[in-house]
């Protein structure tokens, strides 16, 4: 269902036309504002209006594909709004790669705007460089949380290594529990949660990029010792029994009731804790990544893939018009908009105070893990989803004990350089 509002600075519809010497933008943004989980955009919308009583937005709003029918469906008439929801990857490349998009890095990102945010937030969004958005937030697809009363009670800490994790097995066993729960059961999972940071471990961003565009291969070592690993983690049990057919929600349930000590799991389940866990609970909870792996070339990191931000339309490049939509963007990414999603519930890639906004207790533990973990890509935002769901389903049939790391990167190798777009 699409729903459409005209924001103006009393809240009220306005029908866009510009005989009150006001600027009038037309947007289109994939948001449900009658959602609850969407109330910090209400409350920034309102404040934007506030602020800005000369501009005046004029909303329609859609989500899921019919937000992306449509959107197409403007592209092709040439009927595009003038600021409207983008993605930096290839999800609106409909959009984005047909040259619709204005590009913002070469408009409006100065080196003093781009220090405000964390590191994460300017990968490189287009292939030659373009910046097309903003991202508001950054869904961090890798974290490793202890239950740091069980590690007391079993005399243990946060390992500082994957040789030393390992060897906490037969220990956590011994007293009844499972090290490390991980719900892997969809197509998606392993690769979001795991496949990615051992690749960024141990190859690097460049090799990664270099490979999925053909300059490197997935039967090099990065990816085919990523694989293995996988499989080494699987063959002592370090997972708890029936990973492969486990839900996130099964997982997180399992770690949540004190069965085991380890969860690897994304940022943002933080939201969930919050919501569901007591506060001795949150408490006993810490958020680390993988520890070090012997000849990793990266260290400490997690990794994370932007979210959706606001582009603006090309056409209105060099405009009074454009230089409206880009305060409606900073405003909305910038220390105001950041501080309001914050107070509801976000962590926002915009660098906030933290000694000044009150979060919730986890929110706070991401926030600062956030800022403290520089980000690798995350596999499937990158490659092809049919050649990732293929190489989701040969790593579970690995884990049971079907097929080698090699084989499965050669298989992997093969389809991509036939089939996935970075090649072809």
């Amino acid at each position: 269902m699409v729903t459409s509002t005209a924001l103006f600075a009393t809240g009220k519809k306005e029908t866009g036309a510009s005989t009150d010497g006001k600027i009038h933008l037309t947007t289109y943004m994939q948001i449900e504002p009658a959602d609850s989980q969407y109330a910090g955009h209400n409350a920034i919308m309102e404040g934007f209006a506030a602020k800005y009583p000369n501009i005046v937005l004029d909303s329609e709003y859609a989500s899921g594909e019919a937000f992306h029918q449509k959107f197409q469906a403007m592209a092709a008439s040439g009927q595009m709004p003038d600021v409207f929801t983008v993605y930096g990857g290839a999800r609106t490349a409909y959009i984005t790669e047909a040259g619709l998009a204005m590009d913002i890095g070469k408009e409006y990102l100065t080196d003093d705007f781009k220090s405000q945010f964390s590191a994460a937030t300017w990968a490189t969004q287009g292939k030659n460089g373009e910046f097309w958005m903003v991202p508001p937030s950054l869904a961090v697809c890798h974290t490793v949380y202890s239950n740091d009363a069980l590690l007391k009670q079993l005399g243990l800490s946060f390992p500082a290594t994957y040789e030393e994790w390992l060897a906490q097995i037969p220990v956590i066993k011994k007293a009844g529990y499972y090290p490390v729960s991980m719900g892997n059961k969809d197509q998606w999972v392993v690769n979001s949660w795991l496949l990615s940071l051992l690749v960024d471990r141990l190859g690097g961003p460049e090799w990664f990029m270099n490979a999925a565009k053909g300059k490197a291969s997935f039967t090099e070592k990065p990816f085919v010792r990523s694989l293995e690993i996988i499989k080494e983690m699987t063959d002592k049990g370090i997972f708890s029994p029936g990973v492969n057919q486990m839900s996130n929600s099964e997982a997180d349930q399992e770690f949540y009731q004190g069965k085991s000590v380890y969860l690897i799991d994304a940022g943002w389940r933080t939201s969930g804790m919050d919501k569901d866990l007591s506060a001795t609970m949150q408490s006993d909870i810490s958020m680390h990544v993988f520890p070090e792996i012997s000849g990793e070339v990266r260290h400490n990191t997690s990794t994370a893939t932007v979210s959706e931000g606001f582009g603006i339309n090309a056409k209105l490049k060099g405009t009074e018009k454009a230089d409206a939509a880009w305060k409606f963007i900073q405003y909305y990414n910038g220390a105001e908009g950041a501080a309001i999603r914050a107070q509801y519930g976000e962590v926002p890639t915009y660098k906030l105070d933290l000694q000044k906004i009150k979060l919730a207790t986890m929110q706070a533990k991401f926030a600062q893990f956030q800022s403290s973990h520089d980000m690798g890509y995350v596999f499937d935002a990158i490659m092809g989803s049919e050649g990732v769901s293929m190489l989701n389903q040969d790593i579970q049939a690995m884990m049971l004990g079907n097929g080698t790391p090699a084989d499965i990167a050669a298989k992997y190798e093969t389809y991509v350089a036939k089939n996935d777009s970075n090649r072809i």
